[in-house]
């Protein structure tokens, strides 16, 4: 176990997406690996895709559940829309990991409102916030892997990677194989799989 003051994860996304799923492993595998852990979540209207966020806290000093505003180490965000959503979360210099495949929302279906594109997106993390970006494609990978629900697991893969993540990538591995279905061990990790190869490509590991 790294000694740590504490580290926070914002885990954000629509309802039914997995999102609670995510965060449960990850306070898990802090938990296992000997860290105090606090957990929050909010709830949105998961039956209507409704924004759903999550808050992981770990180290020898938390001592809330939820991550306070300018915080948050990393953003772990399932819908890049909902990465902003929650950006004031994160701490100048910190790192949003995010499945850049939208869900657009009803009202800009209906002309009412504009989805910002991935480029606006990540221009407000990097310059307005100063913050490192990760962005793929995590869907596609999931299903590559075997089905879309293992998005989570795509995405958990690939936040391993990160400079200065402080849990050790095969023990959150290990979590994951005691956490899911038996017929699903082989599928969730060729997700995590997936995610780890992704994030390396994008950060030249």
């Amino acid at each position: 176990m790294k000694p740590i003051k504490e580290y926070n994860i914002v885990i954000t996304g629509v309802g039914g997406q997995g999102v609670l799923t995510a965060a449960n492993i990850l306070g898990w595998a802090a938990l296992h690996a000997g860290y105090k852990v606090r957990m929050g979540e909010v709830h949105g209207m998961s039956q209507r895709f409704g924004s759903v966020v999550s808050y992981v806290r770990f180290g020898e000093e938390v001592y809330g559940s939820m991550v306070p505003e300018g915080k948050g180490d990393v953003i772990l965000s399932f819908e890049p829309v909902e990465a902003l959503r929650y950006i004031n979360h994160l701490k100048q210099g910190g790192m949003v990991v995010a499945n850049t495949k939208p869900i657009v929302p009803v009202q800009v279906s209906m002309g009412q409102a504009r989805y910002p594109s991935l480029g606006e997106i990540m221009e407000i993390v990097e310059e307005d916030f100063k913050a490192k970006w990760i962005g793929f494609n995590a869907e596609e990978l999931a299903v590559k892997a075997g089905n879309v629900i293992t998005t989570n697991t795509v995405l958990i893969g690939a936040l391993t990677q990160i400079p200065e993540f402080p849990l050790e990538e095969d023990h959150v591995r290990e979590v994951i194989r005691l956490s899911v279905p038996p017929k699903a061990v082989d599928m969730n990790m060729k997700a995590f799989d997936l995610g780890v190869k992704a994030a390396k490509d994008i950060l030249g590991l």
